[in-house]
């Protein structure tokens, strides 16, 4: 039965594999968002598996994430809805408990297209679902995301990406989101993605830094990997991931 779930998905690609496509672009691997909008009528579906272990609290808390997905949809030619979701199962001291990590619906819109020195930019918004008192991961009530993402290309091959957002949970101030991204790219289908990014909330400032991997095996679908840590607490945090994304429509 593996063996023939795997001769499908090769043969899939296979058949996808053409010319790479300039309306291309994925938020994967990276933490930091990419300005880029999908063109109007394109539908793309991001998603992956992470492993992360989380000491930070002092709780040794090992997650499996089975499905970080995000489901894009280009309604126009500046903006796209987005649906994100994903589920984990934690292993912590002893317990485990699973269920939805983040419920979230939104959308992006392009500001500006980029200038010479004058940034691309961005602006997006989320509306983050809550679970009530009984869900392990998402938030009590009702919760929010709105940020900024600018892009300039410094070179043909070189970019560089940096977000602010605001992020309304739980706690009484929001956390307030800031990173930077350098994006490579390899060659037609090889880029690479070295991040510094900081969640500041009531409790300080986490600084964590990421590095990705994104191969394009054909005009449609990348595969990647990533990995990331935290900068405050090397021994406490760190997490890595796999994952694809595929644009479903032309």
């Amino acid at each position: 039965m593996k063996k023939l779930i795997i001769w499908i998905v090769l043969a899939q690609l296979s058949l996808m594999a053409t010319a790479q496509d300039a309306g291309f672009s994925a938020d994967r691997p990276g933490v930091v968002s990419d300005p880029g909008v999908l063109p109007k009528g394109r539908l793309q579906w991001e998603t992956g598996m992470v492993w992360e272990f989380d000491n930070l609290s002092g709780n040794h808390a090992h997650t499996w994430t089975v499905n970080e997905s995000l489901l894009r949809w280009g309604f126009s030619g500046f903006a796209e809805l987005m649906v994100q979701g994903a589920w984990c199962e934690t292993f912590e001291d002893g317990r485990v408990y699973d269920g939805l990590d983040v419920l979230a619906i939104g959308a992006k819109a392009k500001l500006f297209e980029g200038w010479k020195a004058v940034p691309a930019i961005s602006l997006f918004g989320n509306v983050l679902v809550p679970g009530g008192g009984n869900s392990a991961y998402l938030p009590e009530h009702v919760g929010g995301q709105m940020g900024l993402v600018f892009q300039n290309k410094l070179t043909s091959w070189l970019a560089l990406n940096y977000e602010a957002d605001l992020i309304w949970m739980d706690e009484s101030r929001p956390t307030v989101f800031f990173g930077l991204a350098f994006g490579f790219t390899l060659n037609d289908c090889l880029s690479l993605v070295v991040e510094e990014y900081n969640h500041n909330t009531a409790k300080g400032t986490e600084c964590k830094v990421g590095l990705g991997l994104g191969y394009q095996v054909a005009s449609r679908v990348q595969l990647d990997m990533g990995a990331n840590l935290s900068l405050n607490h090397f021994t406490d945090y760190c997490c890595v991931s796999l994952g694809v994304s595929w644009q479903i429509t032309k």
